[in-house]
Order: structure tokens, then C-alpha cells, then sequence
């Protein structure tokens, strides 16, 4: 205590502990969706499949537990997602084939249903992409907000800083700043650059003709080491061919921004546009309504977990849990914690 003193005295003040920061995980929900319905072929309950759902909370709450999270947020894609990419960039998944599965569809409107009365958050925008809501929010989440996003899209790698992580499904492994390149060689802040150079197959989108990230690494090993801009690898790009005798060809193609075949568009102008999460593409109402889903708290009028219990009894859900109605009690425990915490949200909000 007299040190403590003394030190006040000086004009000193004790190191203060740092303000603590809401975990908040936001789930790709077509991601886990799609990994949950394929990967839980065998859960039946009267020969009606319902895999989709059991194994979708299920992993849910072992995210909410294992990661301590506080706050959790689901995000889907829309019916026509992907139209506002289509007016930069027509032939954006032109190669994707047209899914749909009756039972699937089911399965995921059900899970949808649990989110509502567990006061889990979700939006959804017919006209948006899963990627842009998530990348929305985290650049305009709170000061004192990390997040957590699941899902399996490399893309959304771009979002990574000292406040947002990645939690790569197939990985099973929560990936940040500190262990980025135990999965990825390029540094963490050129993910979207190499995205937008060497473009990106499973989307449709052309890069420059003959470059793979491969390439990139090979020729500019800064990208390995710190955040790289467009212009210094156009003006490396110059400086390499300007000394040999013979300029390589590749490296041509990146100073001209030249792709194979035609490109809708100066290619890097119209690829930064289209794969840069940075800058999200959003319709007025989606960013207005993701900015409630960030600020706003849930009223919990007519939501509660024992209407939850109803529909896992009727989904025969309730019977592929181990412990029959301990199992359910203990099961749900993470999910009725979180949802006293927005309860209580609430009623601070409206005093």
C-alpha cells in the first residue's frame, strides 16, 4: 500500500488492466449449413434425414464453448446474392451449377427458426453475399469487439487484423495474425492483393494470364514478409524485366494487367471491385440493417428456448442428443446463457 502511495505521489498511476472486449462469432451460414447437412448423412429420426440440423448446433455450441463467445451472429446468403458483383463482372460464378435440394431448404428454414427464439442474430438480403455482410460488420463493429469468423472461404481472409480471426472449418482451427502462415505463405495483409492478381477460379474470375500465387511468391518474396501494394509490384514487375536481356513473359502480362481472353474492364480496376472485402457491396438497407445487427439489442417478446424444445422434439432432433432430457438441458446450456445475456441487454437499453 505505501508503494503504492509513493508512486501516486511521483505523478505515477498503476498500470490499469486493459478494457475487456465481447467475443462475438459471426457464422457463415450457408458454410456451416452445407458442411452440416453433407456431413450428417446418417442422422435419421423416422426415416426423415435431419443431420442439417443436429449437426449444425452441434457445432455451434462447441464454438460458443470452446471460444468463450458472448455474442453470435448468422449471416446468409441471399436468393439472388452475387447480383451486385454481376454489374462489374457478368460472368462472376458463371461456373457454378444451380443447387437445390428440397430437403435441404427445409433443414436450413428450421435452423433459421431455432436462431429466432434462441435470440441468436441472422440476416439475411436477397440482393447480398454472405461475405459482404460479415466483411460489413467487421469493419464497423465496436471498439471493444473482437471477432470470430466461421467459415471456409480463403477469401475472407482479407479481414484478419488484431481484432478479427477466421475459424477455417475444414482446418478446425482459429486462424489470426500470429499463426496465418503456419497455413499460408504470403503475410496476412496481401491475402486480397494476390486475390486480385492471380484472380479466382472457384468465383470465375480471371487473374493475369500464366500467374499463380506461386508465381508472385517466387518474384516478389516481400509478400511474404509485410502488407504490398498494386503499384510496387507493377513497378518490381518493371524493374525485373528491365534487367535481363530477355523480359519474361509473365511478368509482362502483370505490368499490362493482361489476362487471357477478354476481361470486362481494366482487369485490376475491376477485380479490386469485385474481391476486395475491404469494400463490401451492399445495398443502403443491408449496411443500415447490419449496423442494427451490431448496435441494437433483441427484443424478447415471444422468444423462448421452450418453443426451441417443441420443434427439436417434432424435428426428432431431441432424440439424437446423448442423455435423452439431461442431454437437452445440457445441451442447450450455452445457447440459454447467451440468451439471458441479451435479455439483459435489453432491459438496460430500454431504462
Amino acid at each position: 500500500m505505501l508503494d503504492l502511495l509513493i508512486l501516486a505521489n511521483m505523478g505515477l498511476r498503476t498500470p490499469r488492466s486493459k478494457p475487456k472486449k465481447t467475443k462475438t462469432l459471426i457464422v457463415d451460414g450457408n458454410v456451416l449449413m452445407k458442411r452440416s447437412y453433407n456431413g450428417a448423412k446418417n442422422v435419421y429420426h423416422k426415416d426423415k434425414h435431419i443431420g442439417g440440423i443436429f449437426a449444425f448446433y452441434s457445432t455451434l455450441r462447441k464454438l460458443i464453448l470452446e471460444h468463450k463467445i458472448e455474442k453470435v451472429v448468422i449471416t446468409w446468403d441471399g436468393e439472388r446474392g452475387g447480383t451486385l458483383r454481376l454489374d462489374y463482372y457478368p460472368d462472376y460464378k458463371g461456373n457454378r451449377p444451380k443447387f437445390f435440394d428440397k430437403e435441404y431448404e427445409l433443414q436450413k428454414l428450421r435452423v433459421k427458426q431455432y436462431a429466432e427464439d434462441l435470440s441468436i442474430r441472422q440476416y439475411e438480403h436477397s440482393d447480398v453475399e454472405s461475405d459482404d455482410l460479415i466483411a460489413f460488420y467487421c469493419i464497423n463493429k465496436k471498439k471493444l469487439e473482437e471477432v470470430m469468423i466461421y467459415t471456409n472461404d480463403r477469401d475472407m481472409c482479407q479481414l484478419i487484423n488484431e481484432d478479427v480471426t477466421i475459424f477455417l472449418a475444414d482446418k478446425k482451427m482459429e486462424v489470426g495474425i500470429g499463426n496465418y502462415q503456419w497455413f499460408f505463405e504470403h503475410h496476412y495483409s496481401n491475402a486480397g492483393l494476390i486475390k486480385i492478381i492471380e484472380g479466382c477460379g472457384s468465383d470465375y474470375i480471371k487473374g493475369v494470364d500464366g500467374v499463380t500465387e506461386n508465381t508472385l511468391l517466387k518474384h516478389f518474396p516481400q509478400l511474404k514478409e509485410r502488407k504490398v501494394s498494386l503499384d510496387e509490384i507493377i513497378e518490381s514487375s518493371k524493374k525485373i524485366n528491365e534487367e535481363r536481356d530477355k523480359p519474361l513473359k509473365v511478368i509482362q502480362n502483370i505490368i499490362e494487367g493482361k489476362t487471357r481472353g477478354n476481361h470486362r474492364g481494366p482487369l485490376y480496376e475491376v477485380n479490386k471491385r469485385i474481391i476486395d472485402l475491404n469494400q463490401p457491396l451492399l445495398t443502403e438497407e443491408a449496411s443500415e440493417n447490419v449496423i442494427n445487427l451490431i448496435d441494437l439489442t433483441i427484443d424478447p417478446s415471444g422468444r423462448d428456448p421452450k418453443n426451441v424444445l417443441k420443434m427439436m422434439i417434432e424435428d426428432g432432433v431431441m432424440y439424437a442428443l446423448p442423455g435423452g432430457e439431461n442431454g437437452y438441458l445440457n445441451f442447450m446450456e450455452p445457447f440459454v446463457k447467451l440468451l439471458k445475456k441479451e435479455k439483459l441487454k435489453f432491459k438496460k437499453r430500454k431504462k
